[in-house]
């Protein structure tokens, strides 16, 4: 379960960057720099948690067949 929600965990991060991307693009009244500091943190964020859960899954099934 863990190893799935850290799937969809970077999906998700996937869609913030294309999110920022776009917004970047459609020039709305968000300044560009504060556009990319929410997102690329956001993203960021979303991407080590991530990682975090599918490696802690990947360890613990390491740990049990030992």
């Amino acid at each position: 379960m863990e190893k799935e929600l850290g799937k969809i965990l970077i999906d998700i991060a996937k869609l913030v960057i294309g999110g920022v991307i776009l917004a970047g693009l459609m020039r709305q009244d968000i300044p560009l720099i504060r556009l990319s500091l929410v997102g690329g943190t956001a993203a960021a964020l979303l991407i080590v948690a991530g990682l975090v859960l599918i490696s802690w899954k990947e360890n613990s099934n390491k740990n049990n067949k030992k």
